[in-house]
């Protein structure tokens, strides 16, 4: 088990730990289990991995060691997460990591321009649902980046187009030992930007939990805002994970952005 730490200033920023502690079971069911690894997926990101042979690599909101493996494949990876209970779910095999670390990415205890590469995978950006969360985490990134270091992150333009639903069946799944069953219904929020996934877990002898996720919905104008607001400045922009050109049916937006100064 790799080692862990908690940041020293964890606790200065608002995280929904009940929220994430709940969710971290199910998630971790879900990735890998309920549904299989995406193969395209980690082969970009090892890909961008690497860019960086050797350089030192971080991934915000790390889970449950989802991404490990592509990302310490070129060299040392810190993986950090704010919520226990996801760290606590780390599994053994899912790639070589130098530390495991609970802190939150708008207080990061590290040096300036310590990682040549930080990486802020699926709707890890959307799960913030203030602009000034998103601004300051990503101000803290360009801090720690290198000047030629990479930011890559991935928001989903898809959000914005989902329409509401009510009770919806998302799977029942059974492996003859685990048994899982989603039900979600999804509330658009206009007026404060956001989109809702209120999911309700069945498991076990007719258990359940309710986790009701909120998301913020982000468009490419107000990403680019706020990362140019954060002193980064973007490099690349791809469509999905085959580097495709972004477009309008993209189901992916991912940007590598890097400090202002190097550019």
């Amino acid at each position: 088990m790799p080692r862990s730490s908690e940041g020293p200033r964890a606790g200065t920023v608002f995280f929904d730990r009940p929220l994430w502690d709940a969710y971290a079971p199910f998630f971790d069911a879900e990735e890998g289990t309920v549904f299989p690894d995406d193969a395209r997926e980690e082969e970009f990101y090892r890909l961008v991995r690497s860019r960086f042979p050797g350089g030192r690599c971080l991934e915000l909101g790390a889970g449950t060691g989802r991404l490990a493996g592509p990302l310490s494949s070129a060299g040392p990876a810190v993986f950090l997460e704010p919520s226990p209970a996801m760290l606590g779910l780390w599994r053994n095999g899912r790639g070589r990591s130098d530390m495991l670390l609970r802190a939150v990415g708008q207080a990061l205890p590290f040096p300036r321009g310590c990682f040549d590469l930080v990486v802020f995978a699926c709707n890890g950006l959307h799960c913030l649902l203030g602009r000034g969360s998103r601004v300051a985490l990503l101000r803290e990134t360009a801090r720690v980046l290198t000047p030629e270091g990479w930011l890559v992150l991935e928001t989903s333009p898809a959000l914005a187009r989902r329409p509401p639903e009510r009770d919806s069946l998302r799977y029942d799944f059974f492996d003859g030992s685990l048994r899982l069953r989603l039900v979600e219904s999804v509330l658009r929020i206009e007026d404060r930007g956001t989109i809702l996934f209120d999911m309700t877990y069945t498991y076990g002898p007719g258990r359940e939990t309710r986790i009701p996720l909120a998301l913020a919905l982000l468009d490419r104008a107000e990403l680019l805002k706020e990362l140019n607001e954060a002193g980064l400045a973007v490099a690349h922009e791809w469509g999905d994970y085959d580097f495709s050109a972004p477009g309008d049916s993209s189901p992916r937006m991912l940007v590598a952005a890097s400090p202002e100064e190097s550019t």
